[in-house]
């Protein structure tokens, strides 16, 4: 750090020094004219990034809903599916068994019913047997429920299904949104349909995002709203890829320059002031761009002049 410290002010004499030399020089010369703008405080909306991931729009998780051996599970991860697609077989002898067993009984108690033999609470019951067991052995074919992409498999041939268990997330890879848990003091200006900056880590590019659901209730242990933000974006995009919307919180007080006004030399970042007569150079901090202006957070203030146009040196003398 007293490396940094000693280079930057080796620098600032540095450029102080050829700064005065330019200005002996500079003195001789006639007066240039030059374009300024007087530095005026201005309100501007003040914004923070809260995080997010992205997520698919369309999204589900495949489970299981009887118990049985994977027999084959014929996708993998990152295969493109269509809807009504096998993704995985279970081996379904004994619910098959069941299913036979119940049909016969179902078909002998329908003849019994004609021949008044059975009550029709008796044939009712049997026929909702039937109707369980034609379910379940369905239920060992397990196919996509919409076209789209597998993201997660977590099964393999052999393993055994469970009912409820996850077997694949599949996801339709045309929509995506941005899922961001928003502190609640900042909802209360949130509205869906609103337009927010989104920028996406991994790409690069600031979509413009519209809020297309805002969950009606409150996290009671991070006290924050899930914002679900569509993204029209140009580049691809992938479930969980990091990204965060700029959301406005408020409004502040800032001096803005234009950019061109604001110059760089090395480590340095300084501006030109019109003052008495003559250019003035002033070190400055600058902060956020805004537009085609820069923000100057010290180094400057409200109503001097800043020089816009010109090729100017410190100390030289100006008109305007």
């Amino acid at each position: 750090m007293k490396r940094i410290a000693s280079l930057t002010l080796i620098g600032v004499i540095a450029v102080a020094g050829c700064s005065k030399k330019t200005a002996t020089l500079a003195d001789n010369r006639p007066a240039i004219k030059v374009q300024t703008l007087e530095v005026q405080p201005a309100r501007l909306p003040d914004i923070t990034a809260i995080a997010g991931t992205v997520r698919a729009k369309v999204s589900a998780t495949i489970a299981a809903k009887v118990i049985a051996t994977i027999r084959e599970t014929p996708v993998h991860v990152g295969d493109t599916v269509a809807a009504g697609q096998l993704l995985a077989q279970l081996d379904d002898r004994d619910l098959r068994a069941e299913f036979e067993k119940a049909k016969a009984d179902f078909d002998r108690y329908q003849k019994l019913l004609g021949n008044q033999a059975v009550t029709p609470a008796e044939f009712e019951a049997m026929q909702s047997r039937y109707r369980v067991a034609t379910a379940a052995l369905s239920d060992t074919t397990i196919a996509a429920p919409f076209a789209g992409i597998i993201v997660e498999k977590f099964v393999s041939a052999g393993d055994m299904a469970t009912a409820g268990k996850p077997l694949f997330v599949i996801e339709q890879p045309a929509d995506y949104r941005l899922e961001a848990n928003v502190p609640e003091r900042w909802t209360g200006n949130l509205t869906v349909g609103q337009a927010l900056p989104v920028i996406i880590a991994a790409t690069g590019e600031t979509c413009e995002g519209r809020i297309g659901e805002i969950v009606p209730a409150s996290d009671p242990v991070s006290r924050s709203v899930l914002v679900k933000i569509d993204l029209p974006c140009q580049q691809a995009l992938k479930s969980g890829q990091f990204g965060h919307v700029q959301l406005p919180v408020g409004e502040r007080t800032a001096l803005l320059v234009p950019a061109r006004a604001v110059h760089e030399r090395g480590q340095l970042t300084f501006v030109f002031i019109a003052d008495a007569g003559k250019a003035q150079m002033r070190l400055v901090r600058a902060g956020k761009t805004v537009r085609n202006a820069v923000e100057i957070l010290a180094g400057v203030q409200a109503g001097e002049r800043v020089i816009l146009t010109g090729d100017v040196a410190d100390g030289q003398p100006v008109s305007q």
